[in-house]
């Protein structure tokens, strides 16, 4: 008579450790990809960092009337790696996403290229922000010197009016980036445009209507003068 031996089942920590086992080669693969993305990403900063130290942005910083502020050698260092830091981090993101499609978490790997693709709009954004608020102020304070210069009288009012119809312009801009409702962006932005100037007019309509008065009250006496001398 033949006895026939059967297998003992598995304990569900047998279970457990074999599904660890099973899984290490994969997650010494996903480690691994992000063991490259912090080297690739520290030697990425360290070059974007000696670019900007061989291109001299405190040059183009001295010319945008800056040349305060990267006089001192720490505000550059800082400034520069504020950069690298942020090349490394867009680096090390990507080898991230890669390693969570190694390990299978797809859901999470989709959230993580989402922010990868979001990342540059928004610093795109902050670069037309930056760029165009420091412009706005600069040609609103020339323009409001020159006319104060030509003596006009209404200098700081045109001033304001020509900062805050470039801010507007610098928001829709940075709003369209974003791609945040293009339609409606549109739209505001001329209705906000047309806002701004039709007050200038009004403005310097109603400022302008006493010189006028004022000029023609003067024509007026320069003739009765003359009649009178005659």
């Amino acid at each position: 008579m033949q006895v026939q031996v059967q297998p003992q089942a598995q304990s569900p920590v047998s279970d457990f450790l074999q599904g660890v086992s099973n899984y290490l080669p994969t997650l010494a693969a996903g480690m691994l990809v992000i063991v490259l993305g912090l080297g690739v990403g520290w030697l990425v900063k360290r070059a974007v960092v000696r670019v900007l130290i061989w291109g001299r942005l405190d040059r183009l910083g001295a010319k945008l009337g800056w040349r305060a502020a990267f006089a001192k050698g720490d505000v550059r260092a800082a400034l520069y790696d504020m950069v690298g830091n942020v090349a490394m981090l867009l680096i090390v993101l990507i080898f991230l996403d890669n390693a969570l499609t190694i390990w299978g978490l797809t859901v999470l790997s989709r959230a993580l290229e989402g922010l990868v693709f979001i990342l540059p709009n928004l610093a795109a954004v902050a670069v037309i922000v930056g760029v165009g608020m420091f412009l706005s102020s600069l040609l609103a304070d020339r323009a409001e010197r020159a006319l104060e210069d030509e003596e006009f009288a209404h200098a700081r009012l045109v001033g304001k009016l020509l900062k805050g119809i470039l801010l507007s312009i610098v928001a829709a801009l940075a709003l369209w980036q974003l791609g945040f409702a293009r339609q409606i962006v549109l739209s505001g932005f001329l209705i906000a445009f047309g806002a701004i100037g039709v007050s200038f007019a009004m403005a310097v309509g109603l400022g302008s209507a006493k010189a006028i008065q004022q000029g023609w009250q003067v024509l007026f006496d320069k003739r009765k003068g003359g009649r009178e001398g005659g």
